[in-house]
């Protein structure tokens, strides 16, 4: 690390912590949120004493959800349950940690570059770390399809858009890494048999092309794509999804069609923060539904947000959401590199897609991502206001 980055590093903690905490986050949630938590308590102090900058429109989207959340627990139908997971709102201030921790100096992009390739490199020790688990638990008697988890491949899905749009923006500075964490990304997002996450990657791959122009990197991983629909494994998953979307099978189909439609009328006002359980879901089933066992959230990020904060909630998280996205796809201020906003905006996108079949604003790890990537978003938001009004 060249002796200015070090000396960087020295007066922005803000800046060390958040890349530190990005780095082993994905490989280890309970370590990784340390010195991200730390961060947001720091921003936080700071923001309070006026010494940090703050996006109102962010902070106000942020304080009203969690608002919501709180008051939910009043009247909750099991509040138990809420309560078990409510600290992870303390973790909100992490996105105006981020934006302050970028906009620190004046060279507000490098810092972006940095976090996001922060949040890439834990995403390749992930792949890493998982190459090695996989082998060993399948040795163990684990079953191949059971070794994988729901939050892993949501990761990757992140880490692949951020290494294709970084590079972009700067080849020069990925060089040969990319070919590294290429292979190691795609291989751990595989393995994790996701379909979901699949999709939702394709899906944003396909955008992110268009929009970018990268036709060779669409060849790559076209190539890439083709190659892996070889594999046993993958056709065999995909081959199951025509069961997964039939009504009878139990799954999401059922609660999407069954489920959601019987028991959000019950509770216009929401049954309170992770207040769903599936004793719930099967009592207002029919007897001759069958319903997998466990499901305790309507795997949609929508229907899941509006069952547990009602239409009030839903209606906020709604339009917080679109307000990102239109952060992320308005035109920059002058002289801004698009590539470098791409990057992240596709990345939020990715997730917002894969938030269709999942309700992963809901998972406390992939919450962070979000976080993170709503505070890199903040940084162009607040450079183009400032532009704006220095041209007034």
């Amino acid at each position: 690390m060249k002796w200015t980055e070090r000396s960087a590093w020295r007066k922005n903690p803000l800046y060390m912590l958040i890349c530190l905490g990005l780095v082993i986050l994905p490989v280890s949630n309970a370590v990784g949120q340390v010195p991200l938590y730390l961060a947001s308590v720091g921003w936080l102090v700071a923001a309070c004493r006026g010494r940090a900058p703050v996006n109102r429109r962010t902070s106000v989207f942020l304080g009203g959800f969690a608002l919501i959340v709180f008051a939910s627990l009043l009247y909750a139908a099991h509040p138990e349950q809420g309560m078990h997971k409510v600290n992870r709102f303390l973790i909100f201030p992490l996105a105006g940690a981020v934006t302050a921790a970028a906009l620190k100096g004046t060279e507000p992009e490098r810092r972006v570059f940095s976090i996001g390739m922060s949040l890439m490199a834990g995403v390749c020790l992930l792949g890493v770390y998982d190459l090695i688990r996989f082998p060993l638990e399948i040795r163990g008697g684990t079953a191949f399809e059971d070794v994988g988890n729901m939050t892993s491949p949501q990761f990757y899905l992140v880490g692949l858009m951020l290494l294709l749009g970084l590079r972009a923006y700067r080849p020069e500075r990925l060089g040969r890494w990319f070919w590294i964490c290429l292979p190691l990304i795609t291989t751990g997002l595989l393995l994790h048999q996701k379909r979901g996450v699949w999709l939702a990657t394709a899906a944003t791959v396909g955008l992110w092309t268009l929009w970018s122009r990268r036709w060779k990197t669409l060849a790559v991983l076209g190539v890439a794509g083709c190659l892996a629909l070889t594999l046993p494994f993958v056709q065999a998953r995909l081959h199951r999804l025509q069961e997964v979307i039939q009504p009878t099978h139990g799954g999401r189909m059922i609660l999407w069609t069954q489920v959601a439609p019987r028991i959000l009328p019950e509770y216009p006002w929401g049954m309170g923060f992770n207040g769903s359980t599936y004793e719930d879901f099967r009592e207002v089933l029919p007897d001759d539904y069958h319903m997998e066992v466990g499901l305790r959230h309507l795997h949609n990020n929508f229907l899941q947000i509006r069952l547990e904060l009602g239409w009030h909630g839903v209606v906020w998280w709604t339009l917080w959401m679109a307000a990102v996205l239109w952060i992320a796809f308005r035109p920059g201020a002058p002289g801004e590199e698009p590539l470098l906003r791409g990057a992240v905006a596709f990345a939020v996108l990715g997730l917002l897609i894969n938030g269709l079949v999942e309700y992963n604003f809901g998972d406390s790890e992939v919450q962070k991502m979000y976080l993170v990537l709503f505070g890199l978003l903040d940084v162009f938001a607040m450079r183009r206001s400032a532009s704006s009004s220095a041209g007034d």
